[in-house]
Formats: C-alpha cells, sequence, structure tokens
C-alpha cells in the first residue's frame, strides 16, 4: 500500500494495478481500511502519486470513498488542478453532482490568475469547457469581464484568447466584448509573445 506514494512511477503502477485486481475480483471489503488514505493521495504533495490517484477515480467510485469533493477547494493551487481537471469526470462517475460543483465553482476564478503559468494556461483551455457544461453560467458574465481587464498582462491575454469560443457559446456578446476592446489594444504594446497573440486576436475581431 505504502508503493502508492512512492517516487518510483513503476511501482506505483504496480501499486495500483493490485488495488484494481482487489475492486474487480469483488474483494473491496479488504481495503475499508484504506479509505482515508486512498482519499489523502488525491492530494498528496507530490504530483504524480496525485495523478495517478485522480486518474482511479474509477476505483474510488467502487470503494465508495468519501470527500472527494474537498479538493475543488483546496487551498494549493497544484491540488485544486488536480480535482478541477477530473471535475466532469466526477460528475460522470457520480462522485459528486453536477449542482454540488456548481456551487464551489468560486474557488475555479483563482486558478485563472494562478502564480504557476501551466495551471493557469491549463485553467484557462478547460474554463471554456466548464461554460459549455453549464458550470459557469450567464450570472458569471460580470466575474469573466474582469479577466477581459486584469492588470496583469499575463492573465488578461488568456481571458481574451478564451472569447471567440466564449462567442460562439453566448455565454458573452459581441457588446460586451466592444465596450472592452481597449484593454486588448492595451497588450499590443506588451512584450513580443503576449503583442503577437493580442494582435491575431484583434484581426479575428476585424475580419
Amino acid at each position: 500500500m505504502d508503493k502508492l506514494k512512492s517516487p518510483n512511477k513503476d511501482e506505483r503502477k504496480k501499486a495500483w494495478e493490485m488495488i484494481r485486481f482487489i475492486t474487480d475480483t469483488g474483494n473491496g471489503n479488504e481495503l475499508k481500511g484504506y479509505l482515508g488514505y486512498l482519499r489523502s493521495l488525491l492530494w498528496n504533495s507530490l504530483q504524480g502519486v496525485r495523478e495517478d490517484a485522480w486518474n482511479n477515480l474509477d476505483i474510488y467510485k467502487k470503494l465508495l470513498v468519501r470527500g472527494i469533493e474537498r479538493g475543488l477547494t483546496a487551498n494549493s493551487d497544484r491540488i485544486k488542478w488536480s480535482a478541477w481537471s477530473k471535475a466532469i469526470d466526477m460528475i460522470s462517475l457520480g462522485l459528486v453532482t453536477k449542482d454540488q460543483v456548481i456551487q464551489v465553482r468560486y474557488s475555479y476564478w483563482r486558478l485563472l490568475r494562478s502564480r504557476w503559468m501551466t495551471i493557469r494556461k491549463k485553467a484557462w483551455r478547460l474554463f471554456v469547457r466548464l461554460v459549455e457544461e453549464g458550470i459557469f453560467q450567464s450570472k458569471d458574465k460580470e466575474r469573466f469581464i474582469d479577466f477581459l481587464r486584469h492588470r496583469k498582462a499575463s492573465v488578461r491575454i488568456y481571458a481574451w484568447e478564451s472569447v471567440p469560443r466564449l462567442l460562439k457559446l453566448g455565454f458573452i456578446t459581441k457588446e460586451d466584448i466592444v465596450s472592452q476592446i481597449r484593454y486588448l489594444k492595451d497588450l499590443t504594446s506588451q512584450e513580443s509573445n503576449i503583442k503577437k497573440r493580442a494582435e491575431k486576436i484583434l484581426k479575428g475581431f476585424e475580419s
């Protein structure tokens, strides 16, 4: 069981295979005393350990592990992202309800401005999917628009890059964008990478 927390990926893989074998053969009762331990793996500080756990959510479902939704409101951006990246899977598996996720969606906003660039990038990509799934709704529009004028250019550009898809989903309107366009134009005076991305978005609006 301890090998589920091993820094060695192969050791963790074998340990999870054993857990899966036990649950698939109907012997899940043997693991009843380890449910708390298994749940703790979901917010382990080691990314590999944490991701392995989140990638085996079906096992958590079979073992009736409770409290998994706590990851959605974790203090750590890294742990929180691990949970939110699997939010739709959690709903599909019945580990949480869609309403439960909607109720804690406020926790997601911080990921969109995370100090970790990789998390911030992935969070913005998922944001559009969460809108599509109805997790974020029209009443969240104003909060989103705040990001279109965020003081940090590295945050603001991601918000603007999501605009074309959000327009198609009807989450925002062209009128909303017109009123904020100056904040996109401001980005064309930033360093080269952000400047090029901003110019590309502007060009798309003009075409």
